[in-house]
């Protein structure tokens, strides 16, 4: 269930590509068809690339340079800084490599990429018979697990932003939402891809009772605590700041009775992409902000220190894009005061 293709027209200019523009399509399209799940080897020999990205980040590198910073406490051109940014870019090129392959994979194959630890837990959250709502973060080789718990036989459903961003809205904010007909063929043939896997995507337009069937039917449902799509935000502490988050998953929980997996991914550098499922986070009575604390405190906030720089290109993604809308990820760098209309956790 994906929402109606944007239909607003690209303008001219917008038919430009710059260097970057092409060389990410030519990454995400052709490129894809030269891949073969069934040689991991031939990826690894790639990983070392990610230095050429390092080399051209220019302004993403700054981006993250200013974010780990912040995380850290410390000015940018800290040592510690200028290592994690080496690793956030060796990080990021390598799950971009393996997200190539997801059209591709198989039951047989995905193994040989990801490597998922507590299953038990999984299985003890299905086992009550009420769903799981399974909870990650954009670090890491995230999109991985879709394609392990679906290829393993699990009724799988991601709720996620899809597509390109509304034509209005690019237009007003080009700097944060640039929008081309480069980009949008890359993510045409990114989410073809997706579709190929046999999980459900549903997107922010889906009902949330959608959310409630598959669940009633003791399915799982992914979302990102971090995403940026919804309604409702909540400011809730997360690396040492002030960050704005949706509250849905955990609404979800206590509205359904369904447990909280936490599963978030690292990617060591030998060796496969690393899925971490944590212990569930049963509702039991347990209000919606409970089962929230518990997880930022508990969960999120120090695996994602534990792993920072998977999480780096993420923090650069959400600055770059603080002035589109009212919620940016962390309101130290919200350029005006709408944020604080939104209620404390």
């Amino acid at each position: 269930m994906t929402p109606a293709p944007d239909r607003t027209p690209l303008r001219p200019r917008d038919l430009l590509a710059s260097p970057r523009d092409l060389a990410r399509w030519a990454f995400w399209v052709p490129f894809r068809d030269a891949l073969d799940p069934g040689r991991p080897e031939r990826l690894r020999r790639l990983w070392p690339l990610w230095r050429l990205a390092h080399g051209v980040g220019g302004a993403q590198r700054r981006r993250i340079e200013a974010e780990l910073a912040a995380v850290l406490g410390c000015g940018s051109r800290d040592p510690r800084v200028r290592a994690l940014v080496r690793e956030t870019y060796r990080v990021s090129f390598r799950a971009h490599l393996e997200e190539l392959l997801l059209g591709k994979l198989t039951a047989a194959t995905v193994d040989s990429f990801l490597e998922v630890r507590g299953r038990e837990h999984l299985e003890a959250a299905r086992a009550r018979g009420r769903g799981a709502i399974v909870l990650s973060a954009h670090a890491g080789s995230f999109m991985l697990p879709i394609a392990w718990f679906s290829l393993h036989g699990y009724p799988y459903t991601q709720f996620a932003a899809r597509g390109l961003p509304p034509g209005e809205l690019a237009a007003a904010h080009p700097e944060a939402l640039h929008r081309n007909r480069w980009q949008a063929e890359a993510i045409r043939v990114r989410e073809s891809h997706e579709d190929l896997l046999p999980a459900s995507f549903l997107t922010v337009d889906a009902p949330t009772r959608e959310l409630y069937r598959r669940l009633g039917r003791n399915e799982l449902v992914a979302l990102a605590f971090d995403g940026r799509m919804g309604h409702r935000w909540v400011r809730a502490p997360l690396l040492g700041r002030q960050a704005l988050l949706n509250p849905g998953a955990y609404r979800l929980a206590e509205g359904t009775g369904a447990a909280i997996l936490p599963t978030l991914c690292h990617t060591p550098p030998d060796g496969r992409s690393v899925c971490q499922i944590g212990a569930p986070l049963v509702p039991d009575g347990r209000t919606w902000e409970e089962l929230m604390t518990a997880f930022l405190a508990e969960h999120a906030d120090p695996w994602l220190r534990a792993h920072l720089a998977g999480y780096g290109t993420w923090l650069a993604h959400c600055r770059l894009r603080a002035p589109v809308d009212d919620h940016p990820l962390f309101v130290d760098y919200a350029v005006d005061d709408r944020w604080r209309r939104h209620p404390a956790l």
